[in-house]
């Protein structure tokens, strides 16, 4: 029984990991928001398991091992995702994006994959998964088990100085595996991350161990491995929770972690809609509704809730709070377009689409005329574009919101707007909208 001790205390690690993430994803939507979104704790719990397994890689790169260049590559590796994670200290320390990363990055950060991979779904960013997917399956799963039933080829591979992952790691990969995929679209990419990082620091930290005490009685090596791991899962969630406090307490931290886990209370209360949760998105935009109380789109999308519970009393106080507010708006500014706009989409909502369509012409109209006086303004072209997409004319909405990025390219959320759309186009509206920081 000693023996399959570090066997047990990794299956049991991945349990607890696996059942909380289950947890939280279907009763504690804050807790899983905190768990998986960017500067939050999960995201430091992959820069620390990252840079513990780096820790143990520099170590074995130095040390007289066959597998020395494999831990050399993998300590490269890890730096540069530990640094990725982060934005190489970009919002931590407060600097500035440089022009080139603000023009080129999808994401406006300081960092090299979101030149290519950012919060949208294209082909390429799919090939990468399917890709890392495969690698996670091939080392992580099939090479420890052909190696394990003395294969041939993995056993000429192994002698060459590739080391494989014990075999009790293997629920960690192929977990992570399916999540890099995606299949659910909630966020689990981040949850594949924290697996995989996990995994990797156990895998190097064995690694070590076994090098370090190469000639130990089995049962005491068994006694050590386990020990190690919960050391270092104890020893990683340690250091990402004090991180993240810390963060939080810093006054120039607070208002940018504040916005992101607003602007993921959103993201994932559309999410939770998406999937039929409705209470837990309700949850969700009653938080966001104590804060501003007096906005019409949270409003809203809080009232659709309700609809789909339905709760339609509820519903039709909460929608008629949205107009109200928008009216009193429109009485002051009637040719405001993000009024009208809004207005024409909670009387969609209501059912009322006489009202709507008003409110949309009047949107369209001022529109125009706003882009034909002030040619020049990409605000003006952007919410014309915003009105010819919601009367469902995508070849003038593309026109208007490419006028408002080539006015302002640097405006975040006009290039949103216009890869939102063009990729809306090209992949059938398979668009993620989560906020990458990893």
């Amino acid at each position: 029984m000693n023996r399959q001790i570090d066997t047990l205390t990794a299956y049991g690690l991945f349990l607890l990991i696996t059942a909380f993430f289950a947890m939280a994803v279907s009763s504690f939507p804050v807790v899983y928001i905190w768990a998986t979104y960017e500067d939050l704790i999960g995201e430091w719990c992959q820069f620390y398991f990252f840079a513990i397994t780096l820790f143990f890689s520099v170590r074995l790169a130095l040390s007289p091992s066959r597998c020395r260049l494999f831990f050399l590559f993998l300590a490269l590796a890890c730096f540069y995702v530990t640094g990725e994670e982060i934005s190489w200290g970009q919002r931590l320390f407060n600097l500035a994006t440089p022009d080139f990363f603000r023009e080129h990055n999808l994401q406006q950060e300081t960092n090299l994959h979101n030149f290519f991979t950012g919060p949208y779904s294209t082909m390429l960013k799919r090939i990468i998964e399917v890709l890392l997917a495969g690698a996670f399956i091939l080392y992580g799963v099939i090479y420890p088990l052909e190696l394990k039933i003395k294969r041939q080829p993995a056993v000429w591979i192994n002698t060459k100085g590739l080391p494989a992952p014990p075999a009790f790691l293997w629920p960690f990969f192929a977990l992570a595996a399916l999540f890099e995929l995606r299949i659910f679209h909630f966020n689990e990419a981040e949850i594949a991350e924290i697996l995989l990082s996990l995994a990797l620091a156990i895998f190097a930290g064995h690694c070590w161990l076994r090098h370090r005490h190469g000639g130990e009685n089995p049962a005491l090596s068994a006694g050590r491995q386990a020990a190690a791991m919960l050391m270092i899962f104890v020893m990683g969630i340690g250091l990402a929770a004090t991180t993240t406090l810390i963060c939080t307490g810093v006054p120039r931290l607070q208002a940018g972690l504040a916005g992101r886990i607003d602007s993921g209370m959103a993201k994932f209360a559309d999410r939770y809609g998406r999937m039929g949760s409705w209470q837990n998105a309700a949850d969700l935009y009653q938080l966001l509704l104590e804060k501003e109380p007096k906005n019409p789109a949270i409003l809203r999308k809080l009232a659709a809730c309700y609809q789909q519970l339905g709760q339609d009393e509820r519903f039709r106080e909460i929608n008629g709070r949205a107009i109200a507010i928008d009216m009193t708006r429109y009485g002051r500014f009637p040719g405001n377009v993000a009024t009208n706009l809004s207005l024409h989409q909670t009387f969609l909502q209501a059912g009322n689409q006489e009202r709507a369509q008003l409110h949309l012409q009047q949107a369209l109209q001022a529109g125009q005329v706003k882009v034909r006086l002030e040619p020049d303004s990409a605000s003006a072209a952007y919410w014309l574009g915003k009105s010819y997409l919601a009367a469902g004319d995508t070849p003038a909405a593309l026109r208007h919101l490419e006028k408002a990025v080539q006015l302002k390219p640097q405006s975040v959320s006009f290039k949103k707007a216009l890869y939102r759309l063009t990729l809306d186009q090209q992949y059938s509206g398979d668009i993620d909208d989560r906020e990458t920081g990893g």
